[in-house]
């Protein structure tokens, strides 16, 4: 029996009922397939009704290519400032705080759910600084360059208030370079540097500065000395 001779039956059991269909002389067998394939096209379509991945839909407007061009240069402009560790560069990516959840975090508990925090942009662009004071020859690269989303996601799928609405880039990068300056109090072992990261950043589309950042991401051994010193002079 074939798919559309199956979808046939179904429609006349439906219509019928199976004792009429009996009547009628639609064989048992016919009967138990038909009304198998009835029941588990019946599951699908509950469970696309319940299973977000099935119906996931933005009803948020797309976002102008301008505009996600100009949301994407000040991702790349706070790279470029790294790169070229350049701090005001750095510095005017950002306004007066910036909200960080930094989900790799060496300070996060075991299984603790992340909590994001505010940061004063001056205090994120000296640990910026710190970070490439100690990796004078850091270079930024990416797998997937800052690239904005062009399906604007909002705060609030349905929301029409163009207020609420989140603009988000994200970037996936790595820097390679070495331990091979002195920053923090901590010599240089020359140890061989290579991170990577993706990050979110969600910008301002008025101010087009960033005001938040989500970031998975790996250490360099720096960093990791740099936890330790600060964890020995609090205890």
């Amino acid at each position: 029996i074939n798919a559309k001779m199956i979808s046939l039956l179904c429609l006349l059991l439906a219509l019928v009922g199976t004792q009429n269909a009996q009547a009628w002389g639609i064989p048992a067998a016919f009967q138990s397939r038909t009304s198998l394939a009835a029941s588990q096209t019946t599951a699908l379509n509950t469970a696309s009704s319940v299973n977000p991945f099935h119906t996931a839909q933005t009803t948020a407007a797309s976002i102008d290519s301008e505009l996600a061009t100009k949301l994407e240069a000040v991702v790349l402009r706070y790279f470029q400032g790294v790169d070229e560790k350049n701090a005001t560069m750095i510095r005017s990516c950002f306004g007066s705080l910036a909200t960080i959840r930094d989900v790799c975090s060496l300070t996060n508990e075991e299984n603790a759910v992340v909590k994001a925090k505010q940061v004063d942009a001056t205090i994120l662009v000296e640990r910026c600084m710190d970070f490439v004071t100690a990796h004078p020859d850091v270079t930024v690269r990416f797998h997937v360059p800052p690239t904005c989303l062009r399906n604007a996601l909002a705060s609030s799928s349905s929301t029409t208030d163009s207020s609420k609405e989140e603009f988000w880039v994200f970037a996936h990068w790595y820097e390679v370079g070495t331990w091979s300056g002195l920053s923090c109090g901590l010599e240089p072992t020359q140890e061989p540097m290579n991170v990577e990261g993706q990050t979110r950043f969600r910008v301002c589309p008025e101010t087009f500065t960033i005001q938040e950042l989500v970031v998975t991401r790996t250490f360099t051994a720096w960093e990791k000395a740099f936890l330790l010193a600060q964890q020995q002079e609090q205890s």
